[in-house]
């Protein structure tokens, strides 16, 4: 069966496999001799389920292929490439800027939870990495790729569960627990409670995170305030970053060089000490490796951002590292196709129920008809028993008449 398939697989795709070698010859972005790595990929034992996976959908294959011939660099808002760049544990430091400028204070990450849902099981609220920072909060990274329905609703979700958590652990609920908040009599306390953050990066923008005030805006932030100005610090922030609006109003600037931090890049009201000027341009910094698709655009950001060298490197490195790659792409397909079910089942609950309300709707107008026809027929021989009656009447007062004749 296996011999078969990889037939299959191979002749489907060799338009692909044999113009690899041409475009790897002395190139630091691609990968010299892939021809004979793609095969071998395919029969070894660690790889071979990795590698008919990924030939199953041709965008993903092309996807890994192109990048080891150069064309195209990898995918960095996906999970495990995501976490390859920045990784808690190896790449501590860069995590924590990249948080540090989204947040707009400087701030360092110290431990990382397990990505475990601990409020809503079972539900679509799934966390990309969630990472306490050394004032005490607590922030959650989340990527979406999919534009998800009810989005205010699912953020308020990530929040609140962030929140919960925090207050877990200052009551000792989690095995994660600390110190910090709690009491002497065990109770935890709520001055111990520290700012929970939303970051989310949606590679496509939903209708609503389109701002009615500016086009151009690609970063949101959001806080609770109240209308009559009284200065109460709710606990949960949001950082929105809409990646296809960045692509399309800023990317080409920055690509030109214009680096130059305007108002749509940041507005500085929203942060209690105001950005420096190197948060301002780690956000471009980042969020520019995170549009750029090609080894090209990724050199050219390195003449802009001289520090994004060592993440070229990396990103260089995995090119020595095909089976690994492999099955990197491997489970990002598999977490793609995952969360496109749950969206798919989570859209046909919603049409379930509107179809559902609907069908109570009709019902409920077919009771009413039939009332009011009922109600009609009551009153139709209401009527006419009346007429009947005075029908009668009549007629007997007319042979009254008759016989007084």
């Amino acid at each position: 069966m296996k011999d078969t398939t990889t037939k299959k697989i191979n002749s489907e795709y060799d338009d692909t496999i044999n113009i690899v070698s041409s475009h790897a010859a002395d190139n630091p972005d691609a990968m010299p001799a892939f021809n004979d790595i793609l095969h071998s990929l395919e029969y070894s034992p660690s790889t071979c389920t990795g590698y008919v996976t990924l030939s199953s959908n041709r965008e993903w294959f092309d996807r890994f292929v192109d990048f080891f011939t150069g064309r195209k660099t990898l995918p960095l808002l996906y999970d495990p490439f995501f976490k390859m760049i920045f990784n808690p544990v190896e790449s501590r430091a860069r995590l924590s800027e990249l948080v540090s400028c989204i947040l707009g204070q400087h701030v360092t990450v110290i431990e990382v939870f397990p990505n475990t849902n601990y409020t809503f099981p079972n539900s679509f609220v799934i966390m990309d990495m969630v990472v306490r920072l050394d004032n005490g909060s607590i922030t959650n990274i989340e990527i979406q790729k999919v534009p998800y329905d009810f989005p205010a609703e699912r953020i308020s979700c990530y929040s609140a569960d962030l929140v919960l958590r925090q207050f877990r652990m200052l009551k000792g609920m989690e095995p994660e627990n600390t110190d910090h908040g709690s009491s002497s009599s065990g109770k935890p306390s709520y001055s111990g409670m520290k700012k929970v953050h939303t970051i989310i990066f949606f590679e496509k923008s939903s209708s609503s995170l389109k701002s009615p005030v500016n086009k151009k805006a690609y970063f949101h932030v959001g806080k609770t305030t109240f209308n009559t100005g009284i200065n109460i610090s709710l606990l949960q922030e949001y950082h929105l970053i809409s990646l296809d609006t960045f692509k399309k109003y800023r990317y080409s600037d920055i690509m030109d060089g214009r680096i130059d931090i305007d108002s749509t890049d940041c507005d500085d009201s929203q942060y209690d000490s105001g950005l420096t000027k190197k948060m301002k341009l780690d956000r471009l910094k980042y969020l520019s490796l995170f549009t750029a698709a090609t080894p090209g655009e990724i050199n050219r950001l390195v003449t802009l951002f001289p520090e994004l060298s060592s993440i070229r490197s990396q990103i260089r490195e995995y090119l020595t590292r095909p089976g690994e790659v492999l099955n990197m792409f491997s489970e990002a397909l598999r977490i793609l196709d995952r969360n496109t079910a749950e969206l798919m089942a989570d859209r046909y609950k919603s049409q379930l129920k509107d179809v559902q309300k609907e069908l109570e709707a009709a019902k409920l107008e077919n009771k009413a008809a039939k009332q009011e026809t009922a109600t009609a027929k009551l009153e139709t021989a209401t009527i006419k028993a009346q007429a009947d009656a005075r029908i009668a009447e009549l007629e007997a007062q007319l042979n009254q008449l008759k016989k007084q004749q």
